[in-house]
C-alpha cells in the first residue's frame, strides 16, 4: 500500500505535466536536426538542471542517498544509439509514447507494447546473451561519476554545470507560444516532479529516481506469466503516466482516438521491441539515463543519452530524410 501512495500520485502528476507541456524527447531531439528549433530541447536541459540541484543539495543534507551508475560504457552506448533509432519508427521515446497512450493514440498503445516485449525479452528472453555481451564490458569503477571521470571535485563539477546551463538558458530566445505550455514552464514542471519522484522514491526504500523501463518490463511480466515480484513503487509510476495524461486530455478537450495507417502501426511495434532492447541493454532510456542518470552525475548515463541523440538523428535520416 505504501508504494501504491507514494507511486502512483507521482506518475498522475508526471502524465499531466508531460501532456500539458507536449513533452517528447524524440520531438527535442529531431527538432534539433530538422528545424534547428532548440524549444523543447532547452525545456529538457532546464528540467535537469533543476531536478539536478535539489537532489544534489538533499544529498549534501543527507536527506537523499544519490549515486551514480556502474560505467558499463559498451552497453549504454551501443544500447542508447539502438534506442535512439527505434524512437524514430515509434514517434516517440518512452515518456512521450506513455502519456500519448493516455491521450487515446493507438499507435503510441502498439509502441508501448513493443517496448514492453523488448524490454522483458532483454531482461528474461531471447535477447538476454546479446544484452549479456555488451554488459560484460566495464570501465574503472573511479570513473563512474562525471567528476571521478574528469578528475574534479564534485562541487566544481555542479558550479560549473548548473552555472553554465543556466546561462545558457537565460541566452536563450525569448519563449515563443506553441502547442501546450510554454518551454520553461515544462522544463520547470519535470524538474520539480523529477525531484518529488526522488523523495518519494526514497520513502520506500528504493534509491532512485523516475524510471519507465524497469516498471514496463515488471508489467508485462505480471501480464504475461502473473509475476508480480517485481512490482514496486515505480510500477505504480508508470500506470499513473498515462492515467495522468488522460486526465490532462479530457480536461483540455484532446483526447480522442486516433489510429495512423495499418502500415505506420506496425513500424511503431517494431520501433518499440528496438527501444525495449536499447533501453534494457543501456540500463535506462532518455528518463532513467537522460533525466535521472545524469542528475546523479552518471558517466554512462552522459554517453547513454548522446548515443541516443545520434540514433535519433541517424533513424531520422534512415527512415524520413533520406527519401
Amino acid at each position: 500500500m505504501r508504494v501504491l501512495l507514494l507511486g502512483l500520485p507521482v506518475g498522475l502528476l508526471f502524465g499531466f505535466v508531460l501532456q500539458r507541456g507536449r513533452f517528447c524527447m524524440y520531438t527535442a531531439f529531431r527538432d534539433l536536426l530538422i528545424a534547428r528549433d532548440a524549444t523543447l530541447f532547452r525545456a529538457y536541459i532546464l528540467a535537469l538542471l533543476v531536478q539536478t540541484l535539489l537532489i544534489q543539495t538533499g544529498a549534501a543534507l543527507g536527506l537523499l542517498t544519490v549515486s551514480p551508475f556502474g560505467l558499463f560504457w559498451l552497453a549504454a552506448g551501443a544500447g542508447g544509439f539502438i534506442f535512439g533509432v527505434g524512437i524514430t519508427l515509434a514517434g516517440g521515446c518512452s515518456s512521450g509514447t506513455w502519456y500519448r497512450v493516455g491521450e487515446g493514440m493507438v499507435g503510441s498503445w502498439l509502441a508501448a507494447l513493443g517496448y514492453g516485449l523488448g524490454v522483458a525479452a532483454t531482461f528474461w528472453g531471447i535477447l538476454r546473451p546479446g544484452a549479456d555481451l555488451l554488459l560484460s564490458v566495464e570501465g574503472p569503477a573511479r570513473w563512474r561519476s562525471l567528476p571521478g571521470l574528469l578528475g574534479v571535485p564534485e562541487w566544481l563539477f555542479l558550479a560549473i554545470a548548473l552555472g553554465g546551463g543556466g546561462y545558457w538558458l537565460l541566452r536563450s530566445p525569448r519563449p515563443r507560444a506553441f502547442t501546450g505550455w510554454l518551454w520553461t514552464r515544462t522544463g520547470l514542471a519535470i524538474g520539480l516532479v523529477a525531484a518529488l519522484a526522488w523523495a518519494a522514491s526514497e520513502a520506500t526504500g528504493r534509491m532512485w529516481g523516475l524510471s519507465i523501463t524497469g516498471p514496463t518490463g515488471a508489467w508485462v511480466r505480471y501480464v504475461t506469466a502473473g509475476d508480480s515480484s517485481r512490482w514496486g513503487w515505480d510500477a505504480w509510476v508508470l500506470l499513473g503516466i498515462p492515467l495522468g495524461a488522460f486526465l490532462s486530455a479530457r480536461a483540455g478537450g484532446e483526447f480522442k482516438w486516433r489510429a495512423p495507417a495499418p502500415g505506420r502501426m506496425v513500424k511503431q511495434l517494431a520501433g518499440g521491441v528496438l527501444m525495449g532492447f536499447g533501453a534494457a541493454t543501456a540500463g535506462g532510456c532518455n528518463i532513467g539515463h537522460g533525466l535521472t542518470g545524469l542528475g546523479a552525475l552518471s558517466t554512462s548515463s552522459l554517453l547513454a543519452i548522446v548515443s541516443i541523440l545520434l540514433g535519433t538523428w541517424a533513424g531520422t535520416w534512415l527512415f524520413f530524410l533520406r527519401r
